[in-house]
């Protein structure tokens, strides 16, 4: 029987589910329910991001301990998509034990491999956006999408030699037409690739709330890179080979 992976994006649990959020997890059902019905092994999974810097500040707002407040808005989220009929396999969390594990044995794997350094960032960070701004992306020294002012911080960061993968991404892609589907996210990736790729910030210094990388506990994963290798980790990355 041939096997069928479906995952939607794991959600940000500062706020309830919204029409958003149902919207996606809809329209994954309707595939997931389509291939078991045409002969697939399905795991369909999802979850909930939860490492935020913004989902932490929730919490404290609200009087909570953060894991508490996670582990109160999970049922929130289910009880949602119950009400939907969302026919999941699974549910992962990132403050799970098995996600953490993923998250982990991946850092280790990229440092091993020559691929993480250690460096100092500096520039505008938007809280917001949980995310550094390059000067020429602000508007009026504002963030352009949640129009606050960014801060301005200098720390200690691991990076990941993301550029150092550009021309095997484009060879890959050229040999392998089909890889990336459809043609308009394929152009859209190609177009990124031909303008160059940074290399990029993995962890966060200074925070308590999040993922410790193995190689040095004082920093924790940087949640853009910690939420992506839930995909993995809900297969058994890092725990079952």
């Amino acid at each position: 029987m041939s096997r069928f992976y479906l995952t939607t994006a794991i959600d940000y649990v500062n706020s309830k589910p919204h029409l958003g959020t149902a919207y996606e997890k809809v329209g994954a059902d309707v595939i997931a329910r389509y291939k078991r019905l045409a002969g697939f092994d399905v795991r369909f999974c999802m979850g909930n991001d939860e490492h935020s810097q913004n989902v932490y500040r929730r919490a404290r707002e609200l009087g909570e301990d953060p894991l508490a407040y996670c582990d109160r808005m999970e049922q929130v989220f289910r009880d949602v998509w119950g009400k939907l009929h969302i026919s999941f396999d699974d549910f992962i969390r990132t403050t799970e034990p098995r996600h953490k594990a993923a998250v982990q044995a991946m850092a280790q794997r990229c440092l091993d491999a020559g691929d993480v350094y250690e460096g100092v960032y500096e520039g505008w960070y938007c809280v917001s956006c949980e995310a550094f701004k390059p000067e020429k992306d602000l508007v009026d020294g504002l963030c352009p999408i949640h129009l606050t002012k960014p801060d301005w911080i200098r720390e200690k960061n691991y990076f990941f030699r993301l550029s150092k993968y550009r021309d095997r991404l484009l060879a890959h892609f050229e040999a392998n037409p089909q890889f990336l589907q459809p043609d308009i996210r394929r152009n859209e990736i190609l177009r990124l690739l031909e303008a160059g790729l940074e290399d990029i910030s993995i962890s966060r210094a200074g925070q308590s709330w999040g993922i410790p990388l193995p190689f040095d506990p004082g920093s924790v994963v940087y949640v853009w890179f910690d939420a992506l290798i839930n995909y993995a980790a809900a297969v058994g990355y890092g725990t079952d080979p």
